[in-house]
């Protein structure tokens, strides 16, 4: 019974923030946004030590299950949300905003995510994604100046409500087949081809909208983009680079461990979208001229990009697939730090008109952007070529011309996109005084450049390491 507690020790510790936070919260007299970033930073870190020391125990393996896979993407995406709550306290500091329901709703979505990427049945699945929407809708309402998200907070609404109703759909079809929500069971009904009929692809493909929604593929990404654009940068940057990685495992675990019998609709499934997002992604960044939702639809053609590539989930392609989200994520962690240095007179630009020739006043930040962009678009000799050459690889192997010539059509637009952001921070006059930057922003900024570069050391251990992690998914 002791031990059970203790392996559920990351769920308490998250849980035990929201009531720690809550008395600090009302209790004590001297508090700033210094003082909840702290408290998040320390409960994250105590999360990862415990995550990692029972990374492969579980007490409820019919509900959810912990294994190494994923133990790793959650492991990245907590650190990824450390460094995140501690920039952050940067941007309350700057606006003297108070940051408890930021961090509260923040850890909220943690322990959501946490079930979403280790769930082992559909009925944990459920109420995880089902409490996500509403700590989505509640972020994005977080807001001093609510007509700026009025709208996407209605657009998001309406989505979300509909893909809730798909998933239950989904999940109702699926339980009237297999009289079992547990992914075991459902993947040894199905594992008869006798017992796989029409309505069990619509199931399928119902439970999987879900997944596109929350991932912001086309074309269920309008109210991303429109979110990035009008939202609180904190928030902004939370939504976009903590969720993905959990979102990725909670697939991956979903397709392999209880839909391998559907594998040949999927991956078809999975491509089309992901080309849709590429494509689309690519051609409105070209438009854009503001810089949060340029990144917004680059991120859209990313995640495109690799869902475009996948032929299959074998062991290899989950590997260039974490590795992708690996490059990603961090160059995108990058340019959020940056726009947090995209301030004058309190204030965080992103027009760019309003940014133009940045590296006059900030070379060291405009060289630092420029590394994450070269990154963003593949480029050696960052982490970005090597996550995307396998992925091109994979494809040349099996002669796949056709997806080969679409992935690099897109690339050739993404890059053209770059290089606006390049020629506007480095080749334009500057309009505008910068207010100084928090050196801890220059050190993260410095430590994420480090990462990208030295990742390509021995890139031999990574995939090797990978490769046993993954391995086992069964």
């Amino acid at each position: 019974m002791l031990q059970n507690w203790f392996i559920l020790l990351p769920e308490i510790l998250l849980i035990s923030y929201l009531v720690v936070s809550r008395f600090v919260e009302s209790y004590r007299a001297n508090k700033t946004a210094r003082t909840f970033a702290t408290l998040s930073q320390i409960f994250v870190l105590g999360v990862i030590i415990c995550s990692v020391v029972f990374y492969n125990k579980s007490v409820f393996p019919k509900l959810w299950q912990n294994t190494s896979f994923t133990t790793l993407l959650k492991c990245l995406s907590y650190l990824i949300a450390f460094i995140w709550f501690y920039l952050s306290s940067k941007w309350f500091l700057n606006k003297n905003r108070p940051s408890y329901k930021f961090y509260s709703l923040c850890f909220g979505l943690l322990l959501a995510l946490n079930f979403v990427a280790s769930a082992s049945s559909f009925a944990v699945l459920f109420i995880s994604v089902l409490i996500v929407y509403i700590l989505y809708y509640k972020l994005i309402l977080w807001h001093w100046d609510y007509e700026k998200v009025k709208t996407v907070s209605a657009l998001y609404l309406i989505n979300g409500a509909f893909f809730i109703l798909m998933l239950i759909g989904g999940i109702l079809i699926i339980y009237n087949q297999c009289l079992s929500l547990n992914y075991e069971a459902v993947r040894t009904y199905y594992a008869t081809a006798a017992n796989i009929n029409i309505y069990s692809f619509i199931a399928v493909a119902m439970i999987l909208s879900c997944f596109l929604f929350l991932l912001a593929l086309a074309p269920f990404h309008l109210w991303y983009v429109n979110f990035i654009a009008n939202g609180v940068l904190p928030v902004c940057g939370f939504i976009s680079l903590v969720p993905p990685l959990m979102y990725l495992c909670g697939l991956v675990n979903l397709i392999r461990l209880c839909f391998p019998a559907f594998s040949d609709f999927i991956i078809p499934m999975l491509n089309i979208f992901g080309f849709i997002s590429l494509f689309v992604g690519v051609m409105s960044a070209n438009y854009e001229v503001d810089i949060r939702k340029l990144f917004s639809f680059l991120a859209v053609y990313a995640m495109g990009f690799v869902l475009a590539s996948i032929n299959d989930l074998s062991n290899d392609s989950i590997i260039f697939l974490i590795i992708f989200m690996l490059s990603f994520l961090s160059s995108l962690l990058g340019v959020y730090t940056v726009f947090l240095g995209f301030k004058s007179k309190s204030e965080y630009l992103s027009n760019f008109s309003e940014i133009a020739g940045f590296s006059h006043l900030r070379p060291y930040m405009s060289a630092a952007m420029l590394i994450f962009v070269f990154s963003f678009m593949g480029l050696a000799p960052t982490i970005g070529f090597f996550a995307d050459l396998p992925l091109i690889d994979e494809l040349v192997s099996k002669s796949d011309w056709l997806r080969i010539t679409a992935l690099f059509i897109g690339m050739i637009f993404a890059l053209n996109a770059c290089l606006h952001i390049i020629r506007n921070i480095w080749f334009q006059s500057s309009i505008n005084k910068f207010d100084r930057a928090d050196k801890a922003i220059f050190v993260c900024l410095l430590l994420n450049v480090i990462f990208i570069f030295t990742i390509l050391l021995n890139p031999d251990a990574l995939v090797g390491r990978l490769l046993y992690v993954v391995g086992e998914i069964k």
